[in-house]
């Protein structure tokens, strides 16, 4: 297929109908499907094409094989293969309870080698590049506008430490300048290693192939993070409403400390923080 050909198929479909479940928003992820074997993604990471091919190189993970990347309207699209099957959301109340375990088990398979690959840029938190300066990170527990980036660990946990007491500030409409800032009397957990991260294990991005292969997709937000990080980016999902297919299958949640381990200190300090972290355009407290 030549670019004229896949620009073409782009602009046929980029108004039809989106692939994966709806959010609370009542979107859907924007990735369409423009030939039986080939899906267009919209890429907002400039470095998204770069984590799959570590992780494809380093780890015996199933990953959607890469066909190009082509710009259409002003805008960058990745081609990659469309894996035939079905994503835990659809597929997971069907299931038996040997075929959940057996996914979750190689779910945390997946995990364990993703914390073993050797980090091209020690040190630096963040999505990882080839070369060149870290990129701002994004995901659940950064602000509306991503945070970064970050030259160092130490730089990051600063940033989440300062959204602590952004997070007093916010709540407590009594304090009025930085003297009144209570002391925290909890803490980011920079005691573990940064590992790299997928940073969206979700019902969307897990796919169980015709074979019973279990897929992962959606690399947009992998980096090096701490080694906690995983788990909490996966209870993201906790969630059961009417109006959102994009949570957790009721029944998955009791898997996920199998998968990603059990960080409930870590992820409480994201909660309790987290109209502090959303935020953006506040200086100083960092």
């Amino acid at each position: 297929m030549s670019d004229e050909e896949a620009i073409a198929l782009l602009e046929s479909c980029y108004s039809s109908p989106r692939l994966g479940p709806l959010n609370s928003f009542g979107y859907r992820a924007a990735v369409w499907r423009i030939a039986p074997d080939t899906v267009a993604k919209l890429l907002r990471s400039p470095v998204e094409v770069y984590l799959m091919n570590l992780a494809s190189s380093q780890t015996s993970i199933p990953i959607p094989r890469i066909r190009r990347c082509i710009t259409c309207k002003g805008q960058q699209f990745l081609l990659m293969e469309y894996v035939e099957g079905s994503d835990i959301y659809e597929i997971w109340p069907s299931l038996s309870l040997w075929r959940r375990f057996r996914v979750v088990w190689t779910l945390r398979g997946y995990v364990q080698q993703l914390r073993a690959l050797e980090l091209p840029n020690k040190g630096i938190p963040g999505p990882i590049q080839a070369s060149g300066a870290p990129l701002l990170c994004q995901g659940h527990y950064f602000s509306e506008r991503g945070a970064g980036p970050f030259g160092s660990y130490a730089a990051m946990t600063a940033w989440y430490n300062g959204r602590s007491r952004l997070n007093s500030v916010l709540l407590d409409p009594s304090i009025r300048n930085a003297s009144m800032i209570p002391e925290s009397k909890t803490f980011f957990d920079d005691s573990m290693p940064l590992v790299f991260t997928h940073g969206d294990i979700s019902p969307a991005n897990i796919r169980l192939g015709k074979d019973d292969t279990v897929w992962l997709l959606d690399w947009e937000r992998a980096g090096a993070y701490p080694k906690w990080f995983e788990y909490a980016n996966v209870r993201a999902y906790d969630r059961h409403h009417d109006n959102d297919e994009s949570g957790w299958p009721r029944g998955f949640d009791w898997f996920i400390p199998l998968i990603a381990g059990w960080y409930k200190t870590q992820l409480l300090f994201l909660k309790n923080n987290a109209t502090g972290i959303g935020h953006y355009g506040f200086e100083g407290f960092d």
